[in-house]
Parts: structure tokens; C-alpha cells; sequence
């Protein structure tokens, strides 16, 4: 009986990071990376079966905390999936979210070992 492979989805508008983390799961996981959040909500609505759901905080024009916030509206079955990566700079809005966001989260730079430990963990850990 052959192990269903798990499925991560990365939404960052970082390209290197998308793909280092494609490069490292590769021969354990289906990768999917997105560079926006607008590709990601789209894609979404047409796939939703990921695992993890790594999400930058800040990018440019649609933001990972929009993503959240529309995903929360249309699809909130996935919030648990949800881990936000972030890279310190932070505006007032988003500090504000941190604040009051209750799932998990990675600081940049974080270690692929992490990653793994989050996928093993499952939702809501």
C-alpha cells in the first residue's frame, strides 16, 4: 500500500525561497510555489488539499495577512494549515496581526528542518 505524498503549498514573492524549498522536499512532498497572493487565492479555490500552507507575510499589493483574512471568509477549513514566514520588518498593521494571530509561524532565515518538523506536527500544533 503505497503513503499518499503530502503536499505543501508556498506563497512567497521571494522566487529563491519558493524554489529552496521545492529543491528540499522534492523527493518527499508535491511542492506548488506561488508568487503572489492573488495566484495563491486562485489556486486555492481550485485545489485546497495541502498539507502546510507557508505563507510570507509581506509581499507587495496582496499580502499574506489578506490572504489569511479571504481564506478565513471563503475557505476556513484551511486557517490550520497556515504557517506565516516573516522577515522582521514589519509595518504597524502587520505587528497588529501578529499580535493576535494564534497559529504557528517561522522567522527568516529558518531551517528546512523546521519545515519538516511542522509537517510532521499537522494542523494545529
Amino acid at each position: 500500500m503505497s503513503k499518499t505524498r503530502r503536499r505543501i503549498l508556498v506563497i512567497d514573492d521571494e522566487p529563491l525561497l519558493g524554489q529552496t524549498l521545492k529543491f528540499a522536499f522534492e523527493n518527499q512532498c508535491d511542492v506548488i510555489v506561488l508568487n503572489t497572493g492573488r495566484e495563491a487565492l486562485e489556486h486555492l479555490e481550485r485545489d485546497s488539499s495541502f498539507d502546510l500552507i507557508l505563507c510570507d507575510l509581506m509581499m507587495p499589493i496582496f499580502s499574506g495577512m489578506k490572504v489569511y483574512q479571504t481564506i478565513a471568509e471563503r475557505q476556513p477549513e484551511l486557517l490550520d494549515r497556515f504557517v506565516f514566514i516573516t522577515g522582521g520588518a514589519f509595518t504597524d498593521s502587520a505587528r497588529d496581526f501578529l499580535d493576535t494571530y494564534p497559529g504557528r509561524r517561522l522567522e527568516k532565515p529558518f531551517h528546512v528542518t523546521d519545515v519538516e518538523a511542522m509537517l510532521e506536527q499537522g494542523p494545529d500544533s
